[in-house]
Parts: structure tokens; C-alpha cells; sequence
């Protein structure tokens, strides 16, 4: 017999496990599925020490609600401190690495690079202001260059966005992360990727500017348009790639190992994580870097972001109307009932 305790409660089973569903909904029956179908446990794990993203803090640019639902998932997820722990663990499935703001240190890039030499998976979410001191050391393992500037996309004020730094992602290159999306994409202050050139690696570009956009080097203020600086490209700019290659295990069978380098640390955050098919990206990602392809497919459809961005002209339009507008219309009108009464 299962203890299933309350009405409505759903039991599922499969080879031998079982999980339970209180709350009958299409996104916890699906999490669900996915914590059956998923063979062994899941770490990822997050780097820590040097400004970068925060699994389960809840500050706007950190990453709590993407943590929140990955661990519904069956993911596992830890910070790890590489001055404190001096090595990463053999069981991490996903290592994250999530726009350091300090230097890392020479003994942590070598820590990194020897996790990348025996066939570790890994994400890259590479801000334009990210410390860059070091990280360059990783590119005889990750042959990536990022371009210099930020990309602008016109597109973004066509969509109703106050600001040219947002790049919008509507069509996607054919790849399984991106296999099933339907909606635009949102990519605030993204900086564009190109390969370097390893035969080692198999290249694939599965997030793309638009072809309007381009690297603007130069301050982001009044008109902006592309010059003739020989640092910026005009766009379909690369801004997700990932990367894969076949190694031979200890036990000498072949196994594919696969990264992921995309120049933006914001779209996952929790400000932007709502936003068109943002989550489903973050959660595709992990999906794939930890061979769960499969389990890809029946992501389900995100929740609409509930929270309400208005650009300042907006706020200041509702606050004469509540503040102003509203406040003297009230008052007329009292002085207008006082004006007649007094007149009987």
C-alpha cells in the first residue's frame, strides 16, 4: 500500500520509484516526471568568492528562483569556494561559473583548467563587466574570444523596451537546448562570442542577435549608431555557443564532455528569468550539459513573468494621476457640493 494521505494526492511510479504530487498542476506533475526519469542524483555546483551569482540569495541579479526550480527538478545544487575546498569534487555533473566580479587566483584557474582536462561539463555566463584577469588562461581549454563592447539591438525599442542594450532572440539555430521555443528571448547587456578555432571541439551557435544589432564599443548615450570602429561587428552576433568532445575515461570507454559559454549572466537572474523563453533556456541548459537530452522535451510551458516593469515616463504619469490629478479632482468636486449646499 502507499501512504497517500490527502484527497487528490497522485502517485507516480516508475522502474521501481515513486513520487507523490500534493498540488495537481501541469508544472508539479512535469517536475514530477522529471525526478523519475532522471537516472542518479544531479550536482551542480556554483562557484563562489568573487562577486558572482548566488544560487539562493533573492537580490534581483542573483539566481533563487532559477535554484528554486531545478531543485524541484531533482538537481542538487552547491557553492563551492575553490580557496577553501582546493579542489572540485569528482560527482559535480554541472560546474557553473557566473560572472566573477574579483580576480580569481592563478591556483583557482588551474584548478578549473584540470577540471576541464578530465572531461568536465561546464557553464559559462560571462557578463561584460565580468574579471576577466585569469580567465583568458582558460581558453587553451575553451578556445572562445568575447568581442569587446556590448550588443545593441534596435529591435529592442521596436518592442516597447526603453533601452538599446537588451539584445532579442526570436529565431534560434537548430539545437536541442533550443528545439522546442516559441517566444522571444531577452539579453540584457550581452557581449558577443566567437570561436578561436580547436579541432578538439565540436562548435554550435544556438543563440544569435539579430542581424541588425552590433558590438558598440562606445558610451551608451543619446543617438547611437554603428561607426566605422574596426572593433564592431555588425550582427548576427554570437551570443550562446556550446561545446562538445568525445574523451576516453579512466575505464577506457569514450564519453562526451560539453560546455556552454554565453555572454550574458542577466537573462537567468531573477528580474529577467520570467521574461519570454528565459526560463525554459536556463533550464534546457542544465538539461543538456547534464546529459538529460531527453528530459528537454517536456520542460513545461513557463509561467508569465508577474512582475510589472514600467519605464519612467509610465511612473510619472501615474503618480501626477494618483498623486495629483486624483487628490484635486476630489477636491473640486467636495467644493462644488459644500458651493451648492451653501446656497440653499
Amino acid at each position: 500500500t502507499h501512504d497517500i494521505r490527502y484527497d487528490g494526492e497522485v502517485l507516480l511510479e516508475y522502474q521501481g520509484r515513486s513520487e507523490k504530487v500534493s498540488q495537481v498542476s501541469e508544472a508539479n506533475v512535469t517536475s514530477a516526471i522529471q525526478r523519475l526519469l532522471r537516472q542518479g542524483e544531479r550536482w551542480l555546483v556554483f562557484l563562489e568568492g568573487h562577486g558572482e551569482r548566488h544560487p539562493y540569495r533573492e537580490a534581483n541579479h542573483d539566481y533563487s528562483l532559477l535554484a528554486t526550480e531545478l531543485a524541484s527538478k531533482g538537481y542538487s545544487i552547491e557553492n563551492l569556494n575553490l580557496v577553501q575546498s582546493g579542489s572540485i569534487p569528482d560527482n559535480t555533473d554541472v560546474l557553473v561559473l557566473a560572472s566573477p566580479k574579483v580576480p580569481m587566483l592563478p591556483g583557482e584557474i588551474e584548478i578549473l583548467r584540470e577540471f576541464l582536462e578530465r572531461g568536465g561539463n561546464m557553464l559559462w555566463l560571462a557578463d561584460p563587466e565580468q574579471a576577466s584577469d585569469g580567465l583568458e588562461l582558460l581558453e587553451d581549454q575553451l578556445p572562445v574570444e568575447f568581442l569587446p563592447g556590448i550588443i545593441v539591438d534596435p529591435n529592442s525599442q521596436l518592442m516597447g523596451l526603453d533601452r538599446v542594450d537588451f539584445a532579442l532572440v526570436g529565431e534560434y539555430p537548430r539545437h536541442p537546448i533550443t528545439q522546442n521555443l516559441s517566444s522571444l528571448s531577452l539579453f540584457p547587456q550581452a557581449q558577443a562570442l566567437e570561436f578561436s578555432g580547436d579541432e578538439r571541439w565540436q562548435l554550435q551557435v544556438f543563440l544569435q542577435s539579430d542581424e541588425r544589432s552590433w558590438n558598440e564599443t562606445g558610451e551608451l548615450r543619446g543617438e547611437i549608431f554603428k561607426g566605422d570602429n574596426e572593433d564592431e561587428s555588425s550582427g548576427p552576433l554570437n551570443i550562446g555557443l556550446t561545446l562538445s568532445r568525445s574523451l576516453q575515461g579512466d575505464d577506457g570507454e569514450l564519453f562526451e564532455q560539453r560546455a556552454v559559454i554565453i555572454g550574458d549572466a542577466d537573462f537567468v537572474s531573477n528580474r529577467y528569468l520570467g521574461n519570454g523563453s528565459n526560463l525554459e533556456i536556463g533550464l534546457n541548459l542544465v538539461n543538456w550539459l547534464s546529459h538529460d537530452d531527453k528530459l528537454i522535451a517536456i520542460n513545461p510551458r513557463p509561467a508569465p513573468d508577474t512582475r510589472l516593469e514600467l519605464s519612467q515616463p509610465a511612473l510619472l504619469a501615474i503618480a501626477l494621476v494618483f498623486l495629483l490629478a486624483l487628490p484635486l479632482g476630489l477636491l473640486a468636486s467636495g467644493l462644488r457640493i459644500w458651493l451648492k449646499r451653501r446656497k440653499r
